[in-house]
């Protein structure tokens, strides 16, 4: 084995003939537009929040779009994404699965809104040793010449935009000042979990309240992290806060997350 990075490059989207026939590829993500009632999509552009965990399946397919069992056709997956390199094998529906958190602060090249991302799986046929192994983080090649480099089979890939939602509200000022220390901000995602967010505090992140300003009114600024939020569709949210006379006030909203 040589020790040498792999090289982050390929040509986007293109669908590969193989062996004994026509096979191409599919390629979906929880990221959304999903359609109602739906899990995955397939749309060329998708966007993702900053933080989000996103799925990812990726399956051979023939003319018509049918499924095609990849035994003895694809052993395994590569995926080049956000410059790095990932491998997946088949499950045992014949689907091979993956997922990334688009996390900034772990990004090889760092994250922002409004960047483009590309992500390319490819489904390759081993031939002899695998063309790259991962030893300690590191994706190591052959340059044996001896060795016979593994077939392409089909490839699919999509484009994510990063975005970011961020979380604003409003309260008329009551007739005693609010208690910022006694706010929560209440994120009711679909399947049921509810992130709960307090005041901003040295080593913990949440959400300012300012205010009043000069008409009166409080505002509440939150940026929440992807995996807060529901992957697509919109995201109810809901700030509870006491005045000093211990008097409850509330607010909502719903956040958009294409």
């Amino acid at each position: 084995m040589t020790r040498r990075r792999v090289a982050i490059g390929l040509s986007v989207g293109a669908l590969l003939a193989g062996a004994g026939g026509c096979t191409s590829a599919s390629l979906a993500s929880t990221t959304g537009p999903v359609p109602p009632g739906g899990t995955w999509s397939t749309a060329s552009r998708q966007r993702v929040h900053l933080g989000e965990t996103v799925r990812f399946d990726f399956l051979l397919v023939d003319w018509l779009s049918n499924p095609i069992d990849p035994l003895g056709i694809a052993d395994y997956c590569v995926v080049f994404l956000d410059g790095e390199r990932i491998e997946t094998e088949p499950d045992a529906l014949g689907h091979f699965r993956f997922q990334y958190t688009f996390d900034h602060r772990h990004s090889p090249n760092g994250l922002a809104p409004g960047d483009r991302l590309t992500v390319e799986a490819t489904a390759y046929r081993q031939r002899g040793r695998r063309d790259f192994m991962k030893v300690a983080g590191e994706w190591l090649t052959s340059e044996s010449p001896y060795e016979i480099a593994d077939s392409r089979v089909a490839s699919a890939s999509l484009t994510l935009e990063v975005y970011e939602a961020v979380i604003e509200l409003t309260i008329d000022r009551p007739d005693f000042d609010l208690d910022p220390d006694s706010g929560v901000l209440r994120i009711r995602r679909r399947d049921g979990r509810v992130v709960s967010v307090y005041s901003d505090k040295p080593g913990r992140a949440g959400f300012l309240l300012t205010g009043p300003d000069v008409a009166g009114r409080y505002h509440v600024v939150y940026r929440p992290d992807g995996d807060e939020l529901d992957p697509n569709g919109t995201t109810e949210v809901e700030f509870e806060v006491y005045d000093v006379s211990r008097t409850p006030h509330r607010t909502t909203t719903r956040i958009e997350t294409p």
